[in-house]
């Protein structure tokens, strides 16, 4: 009875930690090491907002955003290390085959992709501004 109890209380948890949102399992690895970075190994989550994976260079396949604006830690901080008073880091990944490869970072908050084939990626810059990128077939510009 007690091992079944605690099999349970693993598997809950596991279910906890796990990111909110992620279909794939590298989008998975990467939200997880996110967290782990930004809330220096306290414990942490992840938002909806802040782990999108959506196709965003018009090929079919989901790539993925982390935006650390959605994340939560519970160590000294609540916020993640790699936020500002303003923005945080934005971190952009292409599915490369079965991986996704890093190809681009900016600062940013509030996050959110548009609806196109190749959708704009908009948010905030320092000082309020609002302003996209777009992926433009080498780079996100």
């Amino acid at each position: 009875m007690i091992r079944t109890g605690l099999f349970w209380a693993s598997f809950v948890a596991i279910l906890a930690a796990s990111p909110v949102g992620a279909q794939s399992k590298a989008a998975a690895y990467l939200i997880q090491q996110a967290i782990s970075e930004g809330c220096e190994s306290h414990r942490g989550t992840m938002d909806a907002s802040g782990a999108i994976e959506r196709d965003l260079d018009g090929d079919g396949v989901p790539d993925l955003i982390i935006a650390d604006d959605g994340l939560r830690c519970s160590g000294p901080s609540p916020r993640s290390i790699n936020c500002g008073m303003q923005v945080c880091s934005v971190t952009f990944y292409l599915r490369r085959g079965p991986l996704l490869r890093k190809v681009h970072d900016m600062l940013g908050a509030g996050l959110s992709v548009g609806s196109e084939r190749i959708p704009k990626v908009h948010m905030y810059a320092h000082g309020g501004r609002r302003g996209f990128v777009r992926w433009n077939g080498s780079r996100f510009d």
